[in-house]
């Protein structure tokens, strides 16, 4: 390897999956009250369901109550099936997102080169399913899955957990994401970083830091 680099660690909402329209914000799939919004098969005022539903998604979020739990809290908040609201919520994340194929493709050719890959994101139970899919589990040399680990961006500890896992210091690696506040708590920790925007500007940042 031509850096000091050893590990590069990825967001996954707004970096390895997109929106389908790319005329809507980046950080539509990483937003919870974006999702709510195209809850469209429910027969009530979607603009309502955010402020109702966003306490259960914290809790779920952080790992503090199970997936049953969160369809069981949620349903009877709007007084909907777990069933349906399950089966809605994935229609919701399937409709209007896309992986991000041509970075997908490109860290696992780094992964070739020696470097370690691993995924820090912050998902609850019901969007896990789909933006983490099981290749990212074998692909992928560790992940720090928020409802798994019950830890949340920006919290430091959730980045000291996903450098254990992959057994490097902060100075040896650089995290990626579309959100500043997360950058800002990596830099803290001496960790490099890198702000998504598109896959040509992230493939010229990462030139410029000696890798490609």
């Amino acid at each position: 390897m031509e850096s000091k680099i050893k590990a590069l660690i990825f967001d996954v909402g707004g970096v390895l999956f997109l929106p389908k329209d790319d005329k809507k914000e980046k950080h539509l799939l990483s937003s919870f009250g974006e999702a709510c919004l195209l809850l469209r098969d429910f027969d009530i005022d979607t603009s309502n369901v955010q402020k109702i539903l966003f306490n259960i998604y914290k809790q779920s979020s952080r790992g503090d109550i199970s997936k049953e739990k969160t369809l069981n809290l949620m349903s009877k908040e709007l007084g909907i099936s777990p069933r349906k609201l399950e089966e809605s919520f994935l229609k919701v994340y399937k409709d209007n997102t896309l992986e991000n194929d041509e970075l997908y493709n490109h860290i696992l050719e780094l992964k070739k080169k020696g470097y370690k890959i691993g995924i820090l994101s912050t998902q609850f139970h019901l969007s896990k399913d789909v933006l983490i899919p099981e290749k990212y589990y074998k692909n992928f040399d560790a992940l720090e899955i928020s409802c798994d680990d019950k830890l949340r961006k920006p919290d430091e500890e959730s980045f000291k957990l996903i450098l254990k896992r992959l057994n490097v210091n902060p100075e040896e690696s650089i995290f990626v994401d579309d959100k500043q506040e997360n950058l800002d708590s990596a830099g803290d920790l001496g960790m490099k970083t890198i702000i998504f925007k598109n896959n040509n500007q992230f493939f010229s940042d990462l030139e410029e830091l000696g890798i490609k």
